[in-house]
């Protein structure tokens, strides 16, 4: 029995909009609600695509200030520039960060496409889209969940 993207695809992905905080991004992915967002327009159509990993990229090039110590002074050297980068992150929204070099799929898309796709570009989640629309999304974790149940099946 051939499985398609329709069979497996999580049916109500998790999204966000353009202007979503950094910090509601950061609170629902620390959540596990999940490990990628889809950013959407008002008519769920996908506009791009922010993982743990775009959010971990941005957290790293805060800068934290240097000190030195002389006796018992502890002087902060670089607090203004590590103040100035926390402000533009505490700035930041979803249009900051998401990626929108997008590789989508159709629901009816069959699984082993499915997993090469996502192998070959090593991509860990997949918008499925009907035309313009986001209708779910497949992360590997779903693809385990499918290999597991047909390897089940096979006793």
């Amino acid at each position: 029995m051939t499985l398609f993207a329709r069979d497996i695809m999580n049916d109500n992905p998790p999204y966000c909009e353009l202007d979503t905080p950094l910090s509601d991004i950061a609170r629902r992915f620390a959540e596990g609600e999940s490990s990628g967002l889809m950013v959407v327009d008002e008519e769920k159509r996908l506009i791009g695509v922010i993982t743990e990993s775009d959010l971990l990229e941005q957290q790293g090039s805060l800068h934290l200030p240097t000190v030195v110590t002389i006796f018992d002074l502890v002087i902060p050297l670089g607090e203004a520039r590590f103040e100035e980068e926390l402000e533009r992150l505490q700035a930041m929204t979803a249009s900051d960060l998401m990626s929108q070099d997008i590789k989508t799929i159709k629901p009816d898309t069959p699984l082993e496409e499915v997993a090469t796709l996502m192998s070959d570009r090593n991509i860990h989640h997949l918008p499925v889209l009907d035309s313009d629309t986001v209708v779910g999304s497949i992360s590997k974790h779903d693809m385990v969940k499918a290999l597991a149940g047909k390897l089940g099946t096979r006793r």
